[in-house]
Parts: structure tokens; sequence; C-alpha cells
């Protein structure tokens, strides 16, 4: 099997653990993965979900520490796709990661559109989380009346209210979803929360990576290891 990761280009980058964890769930039963970005080329991912970076909000994060002591995998994220010139066929689903700067360039984004409407009408798992759950507006008929998840408008305002007038979110997620027609929750604030709809696999914050990542595998393969009674 094979997945499509779609990443942000934009200067404010992406959110480490929401491609790392994903990756590390996927790579570990046999998942290939390519990287891809609306632009093609480098992404840069934000220092503060940077393991090694001063003032690092993530500085327990064994995954991500990992995956950035892997040469061949960092070189990986300078050299992505363009979207428009992946192969989609070559895949089995999509999952877009989060990061501030998938608010300036997932929606509205023509390419993003026919690729999350390709994964969608060829009945394939599409993914998205944080952030990168905003890219779900370019497809508005597909999600309407669906139950998802994304960052949160009030996690967004305590970011805005942390640093100041300065700092730009030019869209939320929350209300982006919400536009669509689709049935948006969360939990509070850095609270863990997914959302699983069949074949539409939707995380909240980029504390919910790994269980996004769990969730999403068991979609992929369309079927689940966990007996519950």
């Amino acid at each position: 099997m094979k997945v499509l990761f779609i990443i942000s280009n934009h200067e404010t980058g992406a959110w480490l653990s929401e491609i790392t964890h994903p990756y590390w769930h996927l790579n570990e039963r046999g998942v290939e993965v390519d990287f891809a970005s609306p632009s093609g080329g480098p992404i840069t991912w934000d220092p503060y979900s940077d393991p090694y970076s001063e003032n690092s909000l993530e500085a327990d994060d064994l995954v991500s520490k990992g995956f950035l002591q892997d040469k061949e995998l960092v070189a990986s994220l300078k050299t992505t796709l363009k979207v428009a010139d992946a192969n989609l066929a070559d895949y089995d689903a999509v999952h877009v990661a989060g990061g501030l700067g998938a608010t300036f360039d997932m929606l509205p984004n023509k390419d993003l559109a026919k690729a999350l409407e390709y994964f969608w009408s060829n009945d394939k798992v599409v993914g998205a989380i944080c952030h990168g759950a905003i890219a779900l507006g370019n497809i508005p008929d597909r999600v309407r009346g669906r139950q998802v998840t994304g960052y949160s408008l009030a996690e967004d305002q305590r970011l805005e209210a942390a640093f100041g007038p300065t700092f730009v979110i030019p869209q939320y997620p929350q209300k982006a979803l919400e536009a669509t027609g689709a049935t948006y929750s969360s939990r509070g604030p850095g609270a863990p929360y997914v959302v699983d709809e069949g074949k539409l696999i939707t995380g909240q914050n980029q504390q919910s990576a790994s269980e996004y990542s769990i969730v999403f595998l068991h979609a992929l393969f369309a079927d689940t290891p966990i007996l519950s009674h």
C-alpha cells in the first residue's frame, strides 16, 4: 500500500508531529509514503514543533526526534512532489498534515480540490489533521453533512492572544469546515480528539497525532486488531 502526504509549502510551516507520527505508524506496517506539497520542492516546519529547537513545545517527541535523525527522510521533505504532478492512481489514501502554513496555501486550492476529489470518488481513505483539515473546504459537496474535526476556533484564538496582533491566521479551519455544511465538533484546547467517519478521518490538533494515525491506519486496512467488548 501507498499513501500520499500533502504538506504546506508556506513559510509559517507545517507541524512536525503531524508528519512524523502518521509516517511512523504507516511505515511500521509496511506502507510506503510519498511527500507532496502545493508548490512542490522544500517544506519547512514550525520551530515550535521541532524537538531540537529552542522553546520547542514538542521537546519530548521521540517520534519526531527519530525522524529527524534519518538524513534520507529529512532530505525527502526538501524535494516533495508537486500535488498537481502526483500520479494519484498510485496511492491508496491521502493524508493532509497541518501547521499554520495550511491556512495560507491549502484553501482555496484547485490542485488539492482535484486530488481530494479523486481519492473520495474512488472510495479511498481521506484524512486531515489540525489546520490541515481546512483543505476539506475544497470539496464542500463531499463533506457536507459529515462529522469532522480540525483545529478549533478556540485554539486559534488562544494562539492569537498568546502571540499578539502581528500573528496572522488568514482563515480558520473550524469556520471553513462549518461553511461546507459539515458537522464540526471538538474537545477543549489541546485535548486529543479524532473523528472516524469511515473513510474520512479527521484529527483536532497535534495532540491527536498518534490517535489519528492509528485510526487512519485501521481505515486504510479496513481492519482493526482491537477486540472490544
